[in-house]
């Protein structure tokens, strides 16, 4: 009812540098793992829209093709597609054997460090306000003493691409690595010698230690034949074809059960091998109304 008021508001308070960011709302999500959401206030969110639209332009032109997430026309159905053709390429179309590396960075968002994004920020915006007002929207939360941006924002998403994009550049120039895949804290290596994914593993390690302060993840580091079968955003890339991950699969079942609904999983069935016939037992989950799933 107040919206022209409010906006009103905004501006004078940003153009004359009295604009104050608000606190945050926190809440839970169980999808699939426990995540701890911060919400900004409305007003907040207004001005972390005008910030994304401002900064988005100036990254995105700098960022590589191999990151993925968080980016138009870079979604996941276009990773998926880009982990295939880099398991093509790493295997010559599959005649020889090579070797992924996934890794996952260990509760990433909570570890970024305020001053390190900051100065990687500001290396390409050179306005002093637009600054000042980063450095606010920055320090506005944290998990410890200058560590963490909250999930729920939507600068937090580019600003993870822009604090990534320097492990993409250390992989693809320093490292010469070309099939290397990233999906928001999640990447791929593809290697023909086993001993050569230790090798790069040592020096990512290092690397995110050292220039960006982050931990691979010690469980979620996995390195995998890829006629094994590559679990790549909940599905599983074999040589011909693709199937859903089992959990992945399970809990959609048990998603839609519960709520009834088949659209919100169409685009997560495309392209897989057993689509329609999933389609049809997840549709016979929503007509029996009394199967339970286990």
């Amino acid at each position: 009812m107040n919206l022209e008021d409010e906006l009103i508001s905004i501006y004078t308070d940003l153009s004359n540098d009295r604009y104050v960011h608000r606190s945050y709302s926190r809440f839970i999500v169980h999808d699939p793992k426990r995540r701890e959401i911060h919400k900004a206030a409305v007003r907040d969110r207004v001005v972390h829209r005008l910030v994304y639209n401002a900064l988005f332009p100036i990254f995105h032109r700098r960022w590589l093709d191999c990151s993925f997430s968080c980016r138009p026309g870079f979604g996941q159905h276009r990773s998926i597609k880009a982990a295939r053709r880099a398991l093509g390429q790493g295997t010559k179309n599959w005649s020889y054997q090579c070797w992924v590396l996934k890794c996952d960075v260990e509760k990433f968002f909570d570890s970024i460090d305020h001053h390190i994004l900051l100065s990687l920020l500001t290396r390409c915006v050179f306005d002093e306000r637009l600054s000042n007002l980063l450095k606010q929207i920055i320090e506005s939360y944290s998990t410890n003493d200058g560590h963490g941006i909250p999930i729920g924002n939507l600068t937090s998403q580019l600003f993870a691409n822009v604090y990534l994009h320097e492990l993409d550049r250390f992989i693809k120039h320093d490292l010469t690595i070309k099939q290397y895949i990233r999906y928001a804290d999640d990447f791929l290596i593809m290697c023909e010698i086993k001993e050569d994914a230790f090798d790069l593993m040592a020096l990512i390690v290092s690397f995110l230690e050292n220039q960006l302060k982050l931990q691979l993840h010690p469980k979620k580091v996995i390195l995998r034949k890829a006629s094994w079968g590559i679990d790549w955003l909940g599905r599983v890339l074999l040589i011909d074809y693709q199937i859903l991950r089992p959990s992945t699969r399970q809990r959609m079942m048990c998603h839609i059960h519960n709520y009834g609904t088949l659209t919100s999983y169409n685009g997560l069935l495309a392209g897989t091998a057993r689509r329609e016939l999933d389609r049809q037992l997840l549709q016979s989950l929503v007509s029996c109304g009394d199967y339970k799933v286990r």
